[in-house]
């Protein structure tokens, strides 16, 4: 059943996922004022209405609908108990309660698969080929209404995005995410999880006061989770800080999640959280070069006996790096041959990241005409991505090595 305000909480909510402004979705259809009062809940919509909107938003008729109480409470417990992380058996007992043949369930059903499917994948399957799947489920989320679906789906197709480059898409995605977390009053977790994705997006585009209004909201929110997310939200805001030229506090973050991160709770928390404080010690001004080796001294042992490829990888890469600010050229050199077409498996950042020292340790052996060219385009790709404070990061460095080249 499509009912007021219900209806145009989420038609409103989709409109903005899709960056549409009303003039522009009611174009040709509606009026932008018939539009404004149907979101606003003054106006019932009809079922044309209906029909036209969720043609023009790429959503079934049904993602308007409003699920019935005795539907949602199963399928709530059910969403808490996955994104939770329960135990199967409780699962099991929930899915057994919902009941797979009741029609109205089915989008949520479909939702836990592939949520499923994608958090299996999720360690050994490039990001480009998780990029389908993941707005697949999102699409499945708007169908199923549920709140809960849509905030960690837009989370996740945020997260892809911002791997793959799309830092736009993923801002506009985390702050949809945010949103829904916040008018449907959603456990802390899932608008920690937002502002998360949002925060790393917003400083990475250079919008350096929204990010650090937003680290106050997340460290107080991630106060009262779960100590891995705690963590997350500690390194997150530790690389806001770094960004921001405070150094002190970036590191009492860092220290504060060392402290609650152990080895024996979470060892794939444990290994990225060392690989977090490694690289942001590495690009604060002077880099902490000590205090990266110490964490990649910690975590080597951990990534050589159980990490995956892409987190071998990118121990690799971070190590190519403080090889490279230790003045230890040959050493970065051998690494960054070692690396070769591997780096394609990296997020987008730590790839252009790692094409530029691959520019700059060739700057440092003499090669400096091309070396500069090449890490021109490299500045303009980052540039022209919206990857504001990686270009001037580009240009720093590229400025400080030819000042050493010349000194020398």
């Amino acid at each position: 059943m499509v009912d007021q305000p219900h209806f145009g909480r989420r038609l409103r909510m989709l409109r903005q996922e899709r960056g549409l402004s009303q003039a522009q979705l009611a174009d040709g259809a509606m009026s932008p004022g018939y539009l404004s009062r149907l979101e606003s809940g003054a106006r019932p919509p009809t079922p044309k209405v209906v029909a036209q909107l969720a043609e023009r938003l790429g959503v079934a008729e049904s993602a308007f609908a409003a699920p019935s109480a005795a539907d949602r409470e199963p399928v709530e417990d059910l969403v808490k108990a996955v994104t939770a992380e329960s135990g199967a058996a409780h699962v099991g007992e929930l899915l057994d309660r919902v009941g797979a043949e009741r029609t109205g369930l089915q989008a949520p059903l479909r939702w836990l698969a592939l949520w499923a499917r994608a958090r299996i994948r999720r360690d050994d399957t490039p990001d480009e080929d998780l990029l389908a799947p993941g707005e697949e489920l999102l699409r499945i989320a708007e169908e199923s209404g549920v709140p809960e679906l849509r905030a960690r789906s837009l989370v996740l197709v945020s997260r892809l995005h911002r791997s793959l480059g799309d830092v736009k898409a993923a801002h506009d995605l985390a702050a949809a995410a945010y949103a829904v977390a916040i008018e449907h009053e959603l456990p802390q977790a899932d608008a920690v999880r937002a502002l998360m994705v949002l925060i790393s997006t917003e400083a990475e585009s250079s919008r350096l006061p929204d990010a650090l209004k937003h680290v106050a909201d997340l460290e107080l929110l991630s106060r009262d989770t779960s100590r891995p997310l705690r963590v997350e939200a500690l390194w997150t805001a530790a690389g806001v800080y770094v960004r921001h030229g405070n150094h002190t506090a970036a590191e009492a973050r860092l220290a504060e999640a060392m402290e609650l991160g152990s080895s024996r709770d979470d060892l794939v928390l444990w290994m990225r959280l060392r690989f977090a404080a490694a690289s942001l010690r590495l690009q604060m001004h002077p880099c902490r070069l000590e205090g990266a080796r110490q964490a990649l001294d910690e975590v080597e042992p951990a990534v050589a006996l159980v990490g995956t490829a892409r987190q071998r990888l990118e121990f690799r890469t971070i190590l190519a790096h403080a090889h490279f600010h230790a003045g230890e050229i040959g050493a970065a050199r051998a690494l960054c041959e070692e690396i070769g077409a591997e780096a394609r498996g990296l997020e987008f950042r730590d790839r252009v990241r790692f094409d530029v020292l691959a520019q700059l340790i060739e700057i440092r052996a003499g090669r400096v005409d091309a070396g500069v060219r090449a890490i021109e385009t490299l500045a303009r790709k980052a540039h022209e991505t919206g990857h504001m404070d990686l270009a001037a990061e580009i240009w720093k460095n590229l400025a400080e090595t030819l000042a050493l080249v010349r000194s020398a």
